[in-house]
């Protein structure tokens, strides 16, 4: 299988190079072919829920590329919901730079991207999509909205793409300090992104709908934390790759009827599953799933478990949702776990540990992220504080030529042989 799709990928960067319209045809045929496949013959190890949010995300990366008219490029930050009720699709810088990794089809891209003076410290994932973006492989969306959330190269992707693109953009700013002043400006920024989008689609906003999704929002949000409790004491196994589709699903995709039903099933998997079993860990950050050694640590064990991930987590808040769907969006971007300092992130990350009744901590560098990389020392130092072992690692999420792979699961294993000599910390 490895095999066919670095084929795949190769052969889609080298098409792309004479007939990049063609090179995106063909790749929303391969990822309609996997959409199919997941439907229609999965793999008997895989749990329910794992294949419905595959498909699922399979299916919305597809959209923007069949149907670029209908779609409207979003950063992984910016609530959604509003997209859904006026029929647009979600179209993702982060998760194409993801998707395009995951189809071994990156290279030519980021090399492109470093060629235009992108430097190679800047994050992959929006260098791999900027280099698709300007060789003319990802098509031109209807407008792009993002959000000022998590980086600082969402300030540079986002507006060199509206330059590329010659498309309108709305940037929404969010304030670094969790305090209600910040989610009603947040809160007054998405009434007027709506009214940029009602501007340039000539549709009016279905306010009773948009309701209805936000409710959906924080009923999967409740749902999925009450499947991390659940979690504590289960054994359910899985691919670390589930760790991106659930991301992409409480983020992107979050507000449709479909992840609201993916995190009942998960759910309704955990009250059935097994007692827990070997270590469990809590990875920060994105999850680097084309190491192939890290995968086999990983993946489908009852000897270690990722059980949770902040990019998962990051947005669950607990108590009443706000009756103003614009507020109920607005505070999820003001108070996720990147927002503000890191010490929020890291005693997030300790919050769910405990939940989840981990065995230690991966704090993952991918490498270009500043916010990750400056704040791995305090968080070793906060998580051991607080009982739980920490590992942190260094590597690329996204970019195959980085290397170290070897050396990353070398690591991985000596850690998780510790957690295993040392039985379960007391967090």
């Amino acid at each position: 299988m490895q095999d066919l799709i670095s084929s795949f990928g190769a052969w889609v960067q080298a098409v792309c190079e004479k007939d990049p319209v063609r090179a995106r045809r063909w790749l929303a045929r391969g990822y309609r072919a996997k959409e199919l496949q997941l439907r229609f013959d999965p793999r008997q190890k895989d749990r329910p829920a794992d294949r419905m949010v595959a498909e699922q995300t399979m299916r919305a990366m597809t959209l923007p590329l069949v149907h670029p008219e209908r779609s409207a490029m979003a950063s992984l930050f910016l609530p959604c919901e509003p997209l859904q009720v006026m029929g647009l699709y979600p179209y993702s810088c982060e998760g194409f730079g993801c998707f395009l990794s995951g189809t071994q089809a990156e290279q030519s891209f980021l090399q492109h991207a470093e060629s235009q003076g992108l430097p190679d410290t800047f994050c992959s994932y929006h260098r791999v999509f900027i280099g698709a973006a300007e060789k003319g492989l990802m098509p031109k969306p209807r407008f792009i909205l993002n959000t000022t959330l998590a980086c600082d190269a969402n300030l540079l992707t986002f507006r060199r793409l509206a330059e590329h693109f010659q498309v309108p953009q709305f940037v929404v700013d969010v304030p670094y300090e969790t305090v209600e002043p910040a989610v009603d400006y947040v809160a007054d920024q998405l009434r007027e992104m709506v009214r940029f989008m009602e501007q340039e689609t000539g549709r009016q906003m279905d306010e009773g709908a948009l309701r209805a999704a936000v409710a959906r929002s924080q009923r999967s949000m409740e749902q999925f934390d009450r499947y991390m409790t659940l979690r504590a004491d289960k054994l359910l196994e899985g691919e670390i790759t589930g760790e991106m589709f659930t991301a992409f699903a409480l983020h992107t995709l979050l507000g449709t009827p479909e992840t609201e039903a993916y995190t009942r099933q998960c759910v309704a998997e955990a009250e059935k599953a097994l007692p827990a079993a070997g270590v469990r860990l809590v990875w920060m950050h994105t999850v680097p799933f084309w190491v192939e050694p890290l995968r086999k640590v990983t993946d489908f064990s009852r000897e270690v478990q990722v059980v949770a991930c902040d990019m998962c987590f990051e947005g669950l808040l607990r108590g009443p949702m706000d009756e103003d769907p614009y507020r109920a969006m607005a505070r999820r971007v003001v108070c996720s776990a990147f927002n503000g300092p890191v010490e929020r992130r890291i005693q997030r990350g300790i919050d769910a540990a405990r939940q989840v009744k981990a065995d230690g901590v991966v704090w993952f560098c991918h490498w270009g992220c500043k916010h990750t990389l400056g704040g791995a020392q305090l968080a070793k130092e906060r998580f051991e504080a607080a009982g739980i072992p920490c590992l942190v690692l260094d590597g690329d999420g996204c970019d195959h030529s980085h290397g170290g792979e070897g050396q990353m699961a070398t690591r991985m294993e000596a850690f998780v042989e510790m957690l295993k000599a040392g039985g379960r910390s007391e967090a």
